[in-house]
């Protein structure tokens, strides 16, 4: 009998055995590391990201809804929201509010395509751009955002003009050769 206890024992402790470092290896994933002496006792406060100066996400989605309703009110972007269903243009709001959030530097994740890609093709000019900066300047400042904070926020949207402003198409010489031969 005895050979038969020492077995059930040997198992006991290899099962428990194992449990404990499950156990062990569980918290350590989980409980993040406490910093050691020398690391992360700075005596300087971490710097608030713009997404928090600004207040969070419910300013910056009041500022894309805003921003949003000079759009649709204004007659030459119409051509933006026309043809799309209204959950399409939720979806593209939802967007936006993540991709500020997250450049601003939120928690939130973009998943949208590239910018580039995404207003490929749409003929979004100089002129558009900059009524555009004065629709997000009105959005920012409905939305009490400080003025340093308005200004970082617009240098965030200044970086994306590359992407968005398509060059002017210029019509080739040869395009009016053509047609006057005919």
């Amino acid at each position: 009998m005895r050979i038969e206890s020492e077995s059930a024992c040997r198992r006991l402790t290899s099962l428990g055995g194992i449990a404990l470092m499950v156990t062990a290896l569980t918290a350590a994933i989980l409980v993040p590391a406490a910093p050691s002496l020398g690391q992360g006792m700075s005596s300087m406060p971490k710097k608030k990201t713009l997404y928090h100066r600004m207040g969070g996400y419910d300013v910056i989605a009041e500022v894309v809804d805003g921003f949003i309703g000079h759009l649709k009110t204004d007659p030459a972007f119409k051509r933006f929201g026309g043809g799309r269903s209204i959950s399409s243009l939720i979806a593209t709001r939802q967007l936006i509010v993540d991709q500020l959030c997250n450049l601003t530097g939120g928690p939130c994740m973009y998943i949208g395509r590239p910018m580039k890609m995404a207003h490929a093709g749409l003929g979004i000019t100089q002129q558009e751009w900059e009524k555009s900066i004065k629709f997000w300047k009105a959005s920012l400042e409905a939305a009490k955002v400080g003025e340093p904070e308005q200004k970082e926020f617009l240098a965030i949207i200044e970086n994306l003009r590359k992407d968005i402003v398509e060059p002017p198409k210029q019509k080739s010489p040869q395009a009016g050769k053509s047609m006057k031969q005919n």
